[in-house]
């Protein structure tokens, strides 16, 4: 049997084809994940400082396997994801959605799962890009995996997700077909890195919400 073809992953392309509505202001479901407080310990400190400062140095000349080494996958260390949440890297995704196929390459979700086997989405972080010299679209590579996993989970509830352009962070909430992302977190200012941290570790208990209901 032939492979079916995916839809093209572009923002504006999916819009179209599922009547997505963006918000260009947060709504109150993202300001309430963005509004996440918490504290640090010093030694998570210490290493978040150390990456930090790793990071400015080489922002501008790391490709996006150096950045995901070196700086992304410390930041989701230091989110302390818990089970039965499990995080998983470098996935294939697909699902069909108004019969429509749509598939992505995920670079790193979180999901209820057993071993191998993905069960239940619920954040979708993508696109290791630098600043310079990147191809595609990255809002559009988030937002297919979030409507994937909205399909698969088929339970009504908001669908969270990220995007990571060299120093810049971008978060962003799903919520039927409505979504909007968040203003730029930089990540080499160090107030806004410790906000990175929260918003990461509120999805702990967003998720478990997710799952308890």
């Amino acid at each position: 049997m032939a492979k079916k073809k995916s839809i093209e992953l572009l923002e504006p392309i999916l819009i179209e084809t599922f009547g997505l509505e963006r918000f260009f202001e947060n709504t109150p479901a993202l300001n309430e994940w963005l509004s996440a407080t918490g504290e640090i310990d010093d030694i998570d400190m210490i290493l978040l400082e150390d990456v930090r400062k790793k990071l400015i140095e080489n922002a501008d000349s790391w490709n996006e396997e150096e950045l995901k080494m070196h700086f992304i996958s410390i930041v989701i260390y230091l989110a302390r994801f818990n089970n039965p949440i499990r995080t998983y890297y470098d996935r294939e995704i697909s699902i069909e959605i108004d019969g429509i196929y749509v598939g992505s390459k995920v670079d790193m979700l979180l999901s209820k799962g057993i071993g191998e086997l993905i069960r239940v989405p619920y954040f979708f972080l993508h696109e290791y890009k630098r600043e310079k010299k990147y191809s595609g679209d990255p809002i559009g590579q988030m937002l297919g995996g979030m409507l994937i996993g909205q399909a698969k989970n088929k339970n009504n509830q908001p669908m969270y997700g990220c995007y990571v352009q060299g120093r810049f962070w971008f978060f962003s909430i799903l919520i039927g077909k409505q979504y909007a992302i968040s203003q730029p977190y930089n990540s080499v200012e160090i107030d806004d890195l410790k906000q990175i941290i929260h918003i990461l570790r509120k999805l702990n208990q967003l998720i478990l919400k997710q799952l308890e209901s």
